[in-house]
């Protein structure tokens, strides 16, 4: 597989992370009941998750009923995965020049900690939840991490190695491909993209009239500029 097909894999499953925590931020209340009666029914589970697995179900069914408007909250929450995910959009289009975005991933997922260790406390969850949320972090910056490692690979692999762009190619506006490693890593170039032929330019930097000739009576000159010669009436 290419590099950019490796980005575009891990990149897939992070993202693939992000919408699936948003999706499951939608019917908090379905998943917490099966998700009760899913640990009676497994003989190893300790009974110190049932029990609070029990107490945040029954939360969220109490609230529900009389504070549905509570669960608004957790609807923008899920809003927030889907849009982080589609950030990476970027990155999967164009790795080098979004690698930004990777690096704003990987802050996010330090910030994890930090959070689950002041927040949990305050809201009275178990130390153990808040170990379990932290390792969502852990687990998050993993792929970006290889995902960062790779971008910086394929990056001097597009300034070192691939076809050339001749001048004028983009004189109107044409995209092209240049091949960098392997053929399925390719820079897409920008339409627009303006390069002047320097070469061209400095041979037409002469004067405009190259010079005049005596003419008749009734004419001043003729002059030259490259083109047929014409008169020019006194």
């Amino acid at each position: 597989m290419s590099t950019l097909g490796w980005i575009r894999m891990w990149l897939a499953i992070f993202t693939g992370g992000l919408v699936i925590s948003g999706v499951t931020a939608f019917p908090l209340v379905t998943e917490m009941r099966v998700l009760a009666d899913l640990l009676h029914a497994l003989p190893a589970t300790p009974d110190g998750v049932i029990v609070w697995v029990e107490r945040v179900r029954d939360g969220l069914v109490v609230t529900g009923r009389d504070f549905p408007f509570i669960a608004y909250g957790t609807d923008w929450l899920a809003f927030a995965h889907l849009v982080i995910a589609v950030a990476f959009w970027g990155p999967w289009r164009d790795p080098v020049r979004n690698v930004w975005v990777i690096e704003w991933g990987m802050i996010c997922c330090a910030g994890i900690i930090p959070l689950a260790l002041i927040a949990g406390p305050v809201r009275g969850l178990p130390f153990g939840w808040t170990l379990l949320d932290m390792s969502f972090g852990v687990a998050g910056v993993v792929p970006l991490v290889v995902v960062r490692s790779l971008v910086k690979r394929l990056a001097p692999a597009q300034e070192g190695t691939g076809e050339q762009v001749q001048p004028g190619d983009h004189q109107h506006g044409q995209r092209e491909q240049r091949n960098v490693g392997h053929p399925d890593d390719r820079v897409l170039l920008r339409e627009g993209d303006e390069r002047q032929d320097h070469g061209g330019d400095e041979d037409r930097g002469g004067p405009a009239v190259e010079g005049t000739d005596a003419v008749g009576p009734g004419h001043e000159g003729t002059v030259r500029t490259g083109a047929p010669s014409r008169l020019l009436d006194s």
